[in-house]
């Protein structure tokens, strides 16, 4: 058996819309791999290199921002350079979710490069749709291989029109349509159509194209995974999914992707999520409380 991997899931502000069951189903989704042992913390202002050093990964989910009306509260300057420094040198990152929207202002240019994108709600937007088909990329990456060619979200948040770095080339591993009929008002929530009344749908940047929402790159030495998608609970235990984050945490903390995608056939599909352990639902009930 392979030595586990050591991986520190940042989280503490996250908005109010996000379920926060999120980050101990995270852990136990991968920890229920036997390749990882997580650790989380809600407090990374004051962490240092020698904090860090004991991890194969960082795995961030945190947006600095209670609700979407509030402040984006940061790390501090010492803490963001220790990140830096520490994916930089050769350690791992996974950004997920909402964590890769730029914090403004206290986050600097440093944590777009991270990213390996620049999103914000000035240039980029939401989608209004919440199921959403994901395409996988399955031969583009040893992560994707072997994975289902599409699957769908539930209660999702689908960003649109990223802003590539040239100096931070991306893989992408997945992608989703920004299709302009999910803007008419029948399919638009009703809270969100005002966005899209009186406005020329044809003439929004990135209508009718294949949009990024999982993708790698490399940080100086380190690999980083970033996945727009992840909302909640219900997107998290799509198999697909499940494997995809598990398999991409393992190549960003080692290189390497031993872990394999869910497979859900004869005997098997009795397991209930997070299908790596030999768990049906009742057991699952007993142990969990989310």
């Amino acid at each position: 058996m392979k030595e586990k991997l050591n991986i520190l899931l940042i989280t503490g502000i996250v908005t109010d819309e996000h379920d926060p069951k999120m980050n101990p189903m995270i852990r136990f989704m991968l920890e229920s791999t036997g390749r990882f042992e997580v650790k989380i913390t809600e407090e990374f202002t004051g962490a240092t290199a020698e904090t860090l050093a004991k991890y194969d990964a960082v795995f961030i989910n945190y947006d600095g921002k209670a609700n979407v009306g509030t402040p984006f509260v940061g790390w501090g300057a010492n803490t963001e350079k220790a990140l830096y420094e520490y994916v930089g040198n050769g350690g791992g990152a996974v950004v997920y979710h909402s964590s890769f929207i730029k914090g403004e202002p206290a986050l600097p240019e440093e944590y777009v490069r991270l990213v390996g994108c620049d999103f914000d709600f000035t240039t980029g937007r939401k989608s209004p749709k919440l199921e959403v088909i994901v395409d996988m990329n399955n031969g583009v990456h040893e992560i994707t291989r072997g994975c289902p060619q599409s699957w769908m979200t539930a209660q999702e948040d689908f960003f649109v029109n990223m802003t590539w770095l040239p100096e931070a080339p991306v893989t992408v591993l997945a992608t989703i349509r920004d299709d302009i009929t999910d803007y008419t008002p029948e399919k638009t929530q009703s809270h969100r159509r005002s966005e899209f009344e009186n406005i020329d749908l044809n003439a929004l940047p990135g209508i009718n194209t294949d949009q990024p929402v999982a993708w790698i790159h490399n940080f100086g030495k380190g690999r980083v995974f970033t996945t727009s998608i992840g909302h909640g609970p219900d997107t998290l235990k799509r198999p697909a999914f499940t494997g995809l984050l598990c398999r991409a945490t393992e190549w960003a903390a080692s290189g390497e992707v031993t872990i394999p995608y869910p497979e859900l056939g004869g005997e098997k599909r009795l397991r209930c999520w997070p299908y790596y352990l030999d768990m049906n639902w009742s057991e699952f009930a007993k142990i969990t409380s989310f």
